[in-house]
């Protein structure tokens, strides 16, 4: 009788240890689009709760990214131009597996990120498609902030590297040095070409 008690008694205690330290390690969201850090006091809202992840998982761990060697970049061709709703459709790319470019974009992701349920009021500058081999992985979106003049109506900092993933936005900051790389990047990149079969 007492190994009976003693077995509930140890899954009990098991089951309230990682209860409470799952509530300590939730990322922190909340409604309205509001961004929180990961690990704030916010991860009391329960609205993303599938999405959540630990505080101390990066964006590029979250993303699936470790391991990526190669990224196609896409730079849009206007991206503050009048046509909000379309200008993603012309572009140019850059492709590589420089190991220069690709390491310090993947160092970027690999800090702890904000979480959004709705996108910022922001225009993306253009988009990121890392692979590992033939496999693609994840499609990263950038503003490096370069025209923040034309975006000067929002009041958001639109300097960001983001990813959508479970119906949840996750945001980093763009480092200077990245920002500098992008756009030193865009005036050697490509219109596509259309493939002939």
């Amino acid at each position: 009788m007492s190994i009976y008690f003693k077995h509930i008694f140890s899954r009990i205690f098991v089951f309230a240890t990682v209860s409470f330290l799952t509530v300590g390690i939730i990322t922190g969201c909340n409604g309205g689009g509001a961004d929180k850090p990961a690990g704030s006091a916010a991860s009391a809202d329960t609205t993303l709760q599938k999405n959540e992840a630990p505080a101390t998982q990066t964006a590029v761990d979250l993303a699936g990214l470790r391991g990526a060697d190669s990224v196609q970049i896409l730079f849009f061709t206007d991206p503050y131009g009048k046509d909000s709703l379309r200008y993603t459709r012309f572009f140019k790319h850059y492709n590589t597996s420089d190991t220069a470019i690709v390491n310090p974009l993947l160092k970027n992701l690999d800090k702890l990120f904000v979480m959004r349920n709705e996108v910022m009021n922001c225009r993306s500058e253009g988009k990121l498609f890392f692979f590992k081999g033939e496999q693609e992985l994840k499609t990263v979106y950038f503003n490096t902030g370069a025209n923040a003049k034309a975006d000067a109506s929002n009041n958001e900092n639109c300097t960001f590297l983001y990813f959508i993933k479970d119906g949840g936005f996750y945001y980093v900051p763009v480092n200077a040095e990245i920002a500098a790389m992008l756009n030193k990047l865009k005036p050697m990149s490509k219109k596509p070409v259309a493939e002939v079969n």
